[in-house]
């Protein structure tokens, strides 16, 4: 029996680079989707029995990249130019199973590591600004 869980294999992200989509090569690892929270605001008042609280605008939060750096691959070079720039990007994570996360971030850094006996990989850390929108490929 199919369990529904979704093989991380065949994940891939795109960032627009001007006005095209280009899949950012040498995917090994994402995290930190859907890991943002929002912020609580007190409202309690003198005649409050205990703290009353309200939820205020959603943080997306952070989403950190892991990947084997490849200097001429045109998705890290637009990475590359996102982190140099400040601005945002669009961005567009596509799961095997056709899920769509898309959302706009400001690459913040682009740090790269190497050692004995190993490729040279990079931990790229986006920004998210707004929400992530979830929907299926077309």
């Amino acid at each position: 029996m199919a369990s529904g869980a979704v093989h991380s294999r065949k994940t891939k992200i795109e960032i627009t680079d001007g006005s095209t989509k280009v899949q950012i090569k040498g995917l090994t690892q994402f995290s930190g989707l859907g890991g943002g929270s929002a912020s609580v605001i007190d409202v309690t008042d003198l005649d409050s029995d205990a703290k009353e609280k309200m939820i205020g605008l959603a943080d997306e939060g952070q989403v950190s990249l892991s990947l084997n750096y490849m200097p001429s691959d045109p998705g890290q070079i637009a990475l590359e130019e996102a982190r140099l720039s400040g601005e945002l990007s669009e961005f567009v994570i596509t799961l095997r199973s056709g899920t769509v996360f898309a959302f706009s971030a400001a690459v913040l850094s682009f740090e790269k590591s190497g050692g004995v006996d190993a490729v040279i990989t990079g931990t790229v850390t986006l920004e998210i600004s707004g929400l992530v929108v979830k929907g299926t490929a077309a």
